[in-house]
């Protein structure tokens, strides 16, 4: 990491100061609901697939990334599915370009008895893309409900308490780049840029792929984040879970929709960015205008703050799973430029939501600038 962008960036996190149940220590403030620290064991860099496969299998709580692992033509998940894993940290070697092609890394506590979760996660300075011939090639299986290529992410969060994931990159993946999910709780997620390139945006060809019972193009899906898997997996319906930031992260460019959020959501100093603003058809004949920036969904809780919505189409939009669920949404001194469609309004009160941490906020096109030089991977 250059010493420059690594001042920066302690600094930019150390301004905040996070209180209220379990105050924590300046190095492990977050801006948000997690304090997260991770792994506190001697750590095991990894170089290639079968050094990463052994770090796992051998149940190594502290991998370091080193360089670019592809994972093969068709993407790997590494799962990490009980409660041995608390206390982990997955992260980059600054200087060596850590890249993790075709790989997932999912947190999966949803076979834990129902009064448990996995906790302590720390995921950081890490690029997640996918290969994107490899997944034009996939076929059968792998491109229907379950198969390797529909359930394609980055990071996946399920049944999670207090994890920070911060400083990656997430492009060009297949399924949303990010989840938060099944009664996750007290996240961080911060200092991200989540995107798509124009590879993926024209791609030829541009298979059909089956989801949840619908057939649509590869071009088409690109996503970004869902915070709660559904109306059920929400905050109000769901035990009033799914605390989660969402601080300084990069949403753009190539964005068709989201995050969709149907947690209790804190979302500030984010840039997203439509700057390409795509228009017209892609090769499959859909369409490649952006639909919306920032969903709010069922049984959330969000309050949109001090964001920079630049060139963003239905910069803030209501999609609920069915008509009449309950939502509540806040925005103040939000910055927009250049948008289009409509913007939703607030039904909710500053009373409604209390955030058990302090925060500093950016204003106008600072926020913007800030944001692009202190997210992704370190350099």
């Amino acid at each position: 990491m250059g010493i420059a962008k690594f001042t920066k960036t302690l600094l930019f996190l150390s301004s905040v100061f996070f209180m209220g149940n379990g105050v924590v220590s300046a190095d492990t403030q977050t801006g948000g609901f997690s304090n997260a620290t991770g792994s506190n064991q001697n750590a095991v860099i990894v170089k290639n697939l079968d050094q990463l496969k052994n770090a796992f299998n051998s149940n190594q709580h502290h991998i370091i990334i080193s360089g670019n692992i592809y994972g093969g033509n068709k993407p790997v998940t590494f799962t990490f599915a009980d409660k041995k894993w608390d206390n982990t940290t997955i992260e980059g070697q600054a200087g060596t370009g850590p890249t993790l092609v075709n790989i997932q890394l999912k947190f999966d506590g949803e076979m834990l008895p129902a009064n448990q979760n996995i906790s302590n996660i720390v995921v950081k300075n890490i690029a997640f893309k996918g290969n994107i011939s490899d997944l034009q090639k996939l076929t059968g299986n792998d491109i229907q409900p379950g198969g390797s290529g529909v359930n394609y992410e980055g990071v996946s969060l399920r049944r999670i308490n207090n994890a920070w994931i911060y400083n990656n990159d997430f492009h060009d993946m297949s399924d949303d780049l990010f989840s938060v999910s099944l009664q996750s709780d007290n996240v961080t997620i911060s200092n991200n840029h989540f995107w798509f390139s124009n590879e993926w945006l024209n791609m030829n060809p541009n298979p059909n792929w089956n989801w949840i019972g619908d057939w649509h193009d590869l071009a088409t899906e690109r996503l970004t984040m869902v915070v709660g898997a559904n109306g059920s997996d929400s905050y109000v319906q769901g035990g009033h879970k799914m605390h989660v930031t969402l601080h300084d992260n990069w949403f753009g460019p190539n964005i068709k929709g989201r995050p969709l959020l149907r947690g209790y959501v804190h979302a500030y100093n984010n840039y997203f960015d439509n700057s390409s603003q795509p228009t017209g058809n892609n090769h499959a004949g859909f369409s490649q205008q952006q639909y919306n920036a920032l969903q709010i969904g069922s049984g959330s809780y969000i309050l949109s703050e001090n964001n920079y919505f630049y060139r963003t189409n239905n910069s803030h939009l209501v999609g609920l799973d069915k008509k009449g669920d309950a939502y509540k949404f806040l925005e103040r001194n939000n910055v927009y430029n250049q948008v289009t469609g409509t913007n939703a309004q607030s039904n909710a009160n500053p009373s409604d939501f209390n955030l058990p941490y302090h925060y500093n906020t950016l204003n106008g096109s600072n926020i913007e600038k800030q944001v692009i030089d202190h997210a992704g991977p370190f350099k």
